[in-house]
């Protein structure tokens, strides 16, 4: 699978319940300095200097990063923070 299918899969399990969904990508875990220095994994930086992680930023991670450093994949999210679609990042 690469990344477009994943987009693709993502929009259909996004279509059937967008609000677990939504509630899984946006749970974040705490992890270690080991994972935040993944080369590809997205991490993001806590208070306190610690750092979580999420679903995308492993889905991300899987597929590699873009030269920019951004995964491949974004989600997108309407007015009131419910993920609408999974698309190509476009920065």
């Amino acid at each position: 699978m690469n990344y477009l299918q994943a987009i693709s899969f993502l929009n259909e399990l996004i279509a059937l319940d967008p609000q677990a969904i939504t509630a899984l990508v946006e749970s974040r875990v705490p992890c270690n300095q080991a994972l935040a220095d993944h080369p590809t994994v997205q991490v993001s930086a806590t208070t306190g200097n610690g750092f979580s992680v999420g679903l995308l930023g492993v889905l991300n991670g899987l597929f590699g990063a873009r030269e920019d450093g951004w995964g491949f994949i974004t989600a997108v999210f309407d007015d009131n923070g419910q993920i609408t679609e999974f698309k190509k990042t476009e920065r």
